[in-house]
Formats: C-alpha cells, sequence, structure tokens
C-alpha cells in the first residue's frame, strides 16, 4: 500500500512539473517595452524547431522578433521567415532573428543581414579548458576558480564582424576533423547535451587537450537532447571503467542529480555549458549563461527601441542554460 502510494504522488509531481513547464512554455511575459509571447521548445529536433518558427509566424502576425537561445535555433527562425516571405512578401526583414552561438548558417545569416546578431560562446575552450581541469583535478591539484565557477566570456557578433568570427571557427573546425592520436594515458569523457555542430569546435579543444598533455579524450555526443540518451553514455562510461574524469554538458540537473552522484563518487566531475550547481561537481566551466542573456538583452534593446511582440525558442526550459539565458534576457528587456 505505501508503495503505491508513493508511486501516485510521484505520478502526481510529475504531472505538476509538466504542468509548471508548459505554462512556462506559453506564458506572456511583459519586459519593458518587449511583450514575450511565449517559449517554444524543441528537444533539439531541428524540424521541430522550424515547425515552431512557423506556428509563431501565423499565430502572431505581428510579431516583431524571433530569438534563438540555441545554436540551431536563429537558422530554423531564418529558414521559417524566408518560407513566409517567399509566400507573401514583407516578412524578411520585418520580423528581427537574435540568436546564440556561431554556426555557419547564422553567420551567414547575420553577413547577409537577416540576422541581426548573435551572442557567441567559446566552446573550443570549454573542450580545452575542461581536459586541462580534470587532469589537473586527478592530480590532487587544486584550480582556480570564482565560487565554483571558471567563467569564459561571450561576444555579440554582427554584420561588422561576422566575417573575420567565421574565419576563426573555420580554422577551428578543420582542427577537428584531423584529430591528433591518444596520448595513450588517462582517459577523460567529454559529454555534450546534443548532435549540434556547436561541438565541434570543443572536440577541437578537447583534441588540443590531447596532444599537449598526452591524455586520451573520450568525445561524445548523445543522439537527441534527452537526459535518457545521456545517462546511457554516463553509464556506459562507469560500467567499463576506464576513464578517470567527466566533463559534461548537463541536460536535466534535478533528474540526474543520482547519476552525477555516481560519478563524483568515482571521479572528478566538472560540468560545462549547462550547470548542476546542486551537484558533487567540482567546477562549473564555460559561459555566465544569465550574464550571456543579459547581453542579448541590451543589444535587443539598441536594435528595438520601441520594443514589439518577441517570440523564444529553445531545446528545452529544463537545462540550466536555457533557463538562465531566458531569465537573464527578460530582467535585461525589463530593465528602466
Amino acid at each position: 500500500m505505501k508503495k503505491t502510494l508513493a508511486l501516485f504522488f510521484a505520478f502526481l509531481g510529475s504531472l505538476s512539473a509538466l504542468s509548471c513547464k508548459k505554462n512556462e512554455e506559453a506564458s506572456e511575459v511583459k519586459a519593458g517595452k518587449f511583450v514575450i509571447v511565449g517559449t517554444k521548445t524543441d528537444n533539439a529536433d531541428i524540424s521541430q524547431a522550424k515547425a515552431n518558427a512557423e506556428n509563431a509566424l501565423q499565430l502572431h502576425p505581428d510579431l516583431a522578433a524571433m530569438v534563438g537561445l540555441y545554436g540551431y535555433n536563429p537558422p530554423a527562425c531564418l529558414e521559417a521567415v524566408k518560407d513566409a516571405d517567399a509566400r507573401a512578401g514583407n516578412v524578411l526583414g520585418k520580423v528581427k532573428i537574435f540568436g546564440f552561438d556561431g554556426l555557419e548558417t547564422t553567420l551567414n545569416g547575420v553577413k547577409a543581414g537577416h540576422i541581426e546578431g548573435t551572442v557567441v560562446q567559446q566552446p573550443f575552450e570549454f573542450g580545452y579548458q575542461s581536459m586541462k581541469t580534470l587532469k589537473a583535478l586527478s592530480e590532487g591539484k587544486e584550480v582556480a576558480s570564482k565560487d565554483g565557477i571558471i567563467a569564459i566570456p561571450v561576444k555579440i557578433i554582427t554584420k561588422d564582424t561576422a566575417a573575420s568570427y567565421q574565419t576563426e571557427v573555420n580554422s577551428m573546425l578543420a582542427a577537428a576533423k584531423s584529430a591528433p592520436a591518444a596520448g595513450g594515458g588517462q582517459v577523460f569523457a567529454f559529454i555534450s547535451n546534443n548532435q549540434s555542430s556547436f561541438w565541434e569546435e570543443a572536440r577541437a579543444g578537447c583534441y588540443k587537450a590531447q596532444a599537449e598533455l598526452g591524455i586520451t579524450v573520450d568525445f561524445q555526443m548523445p543522439d537527441k537532447q534527452d537526459a535518457a540518451e545521456q545517462n546511457r553514455i554516463i553509464e556506459s562510461l562507469l560500467v567499463k571503467g576506464q576513464c578517470k574524469g567527466m566533463a559534461l554538458s548537463v541536460i536535466s540537473p534535478e533528474s540526474q542529480g543520482g547519476l552525477l552522484k555516481q560519478v563524483a563518487d568515482k571521479m572528478p566531475l566538472v560540468t560545462h555549458d549547462s550547470d548542476a550547481p546542486k551537484s558533487a561537481r567540482k567546477v562549473y566551466l564555460g559561459t555566465d549563461n544569465y550574464e550571456a542573456g543579459v547581453e542579448l538583452g541590451k543589444f535587443m534593446r539598441q536594435r528595438m527601441p520601441e520594443g514589439g511582440k518577441i517570440m523564444l525558442f529553445v531545446g528545452s526550459v529544463d537545462a540550466m542554460n536555457a533557463s538562465e539565458r531566458r531569465r537573464g534576457l527578460i530582467d535585461a528587456l525589463s530593465a528602466p
């Protein structure tokens, strides 16, 4: 009976969490001169990301801007806008697009003036610094951080800076395609949260660390942005028993808490890109996602001084990087 009641209350809890998530996705938020009409999620499904953008244009003919909080979202928004413009005209340029990350399609859109700008992180450093940090921790060395965080700054790329930045990114991606031989030393894992090409820069950073430090990097990406998919990778690494440290972009901090503890009990755990501060991770390494959201909000206010209706797009509102970017953006748009 007790077990049945426990399962029943757990079911009610899951329904409550799902309801909260749906409310967050659908809720309208007033932020200064802006009105966020909703937050659409896609679980890193590119076709769904475009479908969400198409749906937003149909439901909100007075939409002023689309904001992609994950790297693949701005290109998906641009495709939807171009398609709508081809059908009816007066959409391309009227609906402004803002985003995150420096995918080639995004940078091309920025250069063409179809995307206002994008907040770029430094995923190369996610990979490189994560491996250096794990090796140091495995050797019992102290790692300098501020309150358990090693912040890697972001910058906003506009039409004026897109070409030079794209050249820099292409050189990193070229380096990732020619992986150096494994160092034969300790094995450290780097696990992303999805299959986005964003992570190829991180792969290049991992391989640079591999060559310099004489380590072996086990670089893995889940098939989709799903905690269960990521958990399978983590569990497989634990079973193999070769890994001496793990760098992880956490998909769902709450639901993965127990597994993260298992990892931290066996080896140094660092998080990157998306944090799990309540876990036993040694350090978070990457973007201050709240501040990144603030920077995007400030930029939007410059480009849209009159404000307007906007729709947000992201893989999942569960991931901490997504929720913090969203919160920072809203705070910046709401500022006096």
